[in-house]
């Protein structure tokens, strides 16, 4: 398993997801195995085929809350939620790797262990994983509009 950090470097502060390509794509080649990537940065590594990706999805208002408690800047918290909400990172990852092999789970009322199992079910082909709109979703369930006026405050002081 590769975590971001492995691939980025020490004291490295921000990288491209180009140089996060060629790197992970050398480390990989170097291994002369299958990896797994744990990033939140979507990207391909340079000369590797992937097999899947898996996206990690949460509800936005247990994701707002969790953030929060960690101590988050406001600001931050709020563009994490509306990137969830708009499944930003899904949609880079279907655009990057390609639609049939980008699979989601919606961890919000999973166990640790029961997630693992489903992306491995993913990476071998046993489980196709879920249609995650959270849009459509807090719309149905009335949620969304207290969440879409929350996101406006982002920046307004």
């Amino acid at each position: 398993m590769l975590e971001l950090a492995d691939i980025v470097g020490p004291g490295v502060v921000e990288a491209s997801a180009s140089a996060l390509s060629a790197r992970a794509g050398s480390m990989i080649r170097r291994g002369g195995r299958d990896a797994v990537i744990a990033t939140h940065i979507v990207f391909k590594p340079r000369s590797i085929p992937v097999r899947a990706a898996v996206v990690l999805r949460r509800d936005p208002y247990r994701l707002l809350e969790e953030l929060a408690v960690r101590g988050y800047p406001e600001t931050k918290v709020l563009e994490n939620v509306e990137a969830e909400l708009l499944g930003i990172v899904y949609r880079e990852a279907l655009s990057k790797i390609g639609a049939g092999r980008v699979f989601q789970i919606d961890t919000t009322e999973r166990r640790v262990e029961e997630v693992v199992e489903l992306a491995y079910g993913a990476f071998t082909g046993r489980w196709r994983g879920e249609d995650i709109d959270w849009i459509s979703r807090l719309e149905s369930e009335g949620r969304l509009e207290g969440l879409v006026v929350r996101l406006s405050t982002r920046g307004v002081s």
